[in-house]
């Protein structure tokens, strides 16, 4: 799958590191299984997402509402990258696929970057606090490139 990883790939944070693309980082973090709301510091949680903003504590909501809409959704991952930044707090980078049939019947596909920002609780479990998604776009025609296949400076010019 060119590197691509699924949800289920993401096993143990050893195992993890040992199949990442690059060095593992110094410290490492865990993720724990367990169901996907568990996941999610429900009333600190932010996300500036790829169709809008959600200031917090409204996580609740629109996770009840955007779950069963995109419940035939497959996610893949690669360029991951977890990083601690002290005992408590640290982040995950990565590009992110999601494909599938939303549903309302339609068809999705698109690839975009990835930044989640994460929390140790209290219980000693992980929680994402925060998460921020983005396209690359092309800054002359400022459309968004949805296959993240643009590379860095290739778009670079406000004027073509």
């Amino acid at each position: 799958m060119d590197g691509w990883k699924t949800e289920k790939d993401f096993k143990p944070v050893e195992a993890l590191h040992g199949d990442l693309d690059g060095p593992a980082t110094k410290r490492r973090v865990a993720i724990r299984r367990s169901r996907r709301q568990n996941f999610f510091e429900m009333q600190d949680y932010s996300i500036f997402d790829l169709m809008g903003t959600l200031r917090r504590p409204n996580l609740g909501p629109h996770y009840d509402h955007i779950t069963p809409y995109l419940g035939h959704t497959n996610q893949t991952f690669k360029d991951v990258e977890i990083v601690v930044v002290t005992p408590t707090f640290g982040y995950i980078t990565a590009t992110q696929r999601v494909d599938g049939t939303a549903a309302d019947g339609a068809s999705h596909d698109f690839t975009f970057r990835s930044t989640s920002l994460v929390r140790k609780m209290e219980d000693g479990s992980w929680k994402y606090v925060h998460e921020h998604y983005s396209f690359p776009v092309d800054m002359a025609t400022k459309v968004a490139d949805f296959t993240r296949s643009q590379k860095l400076s290739e778009s670079l010019e406000f004027k073509k």
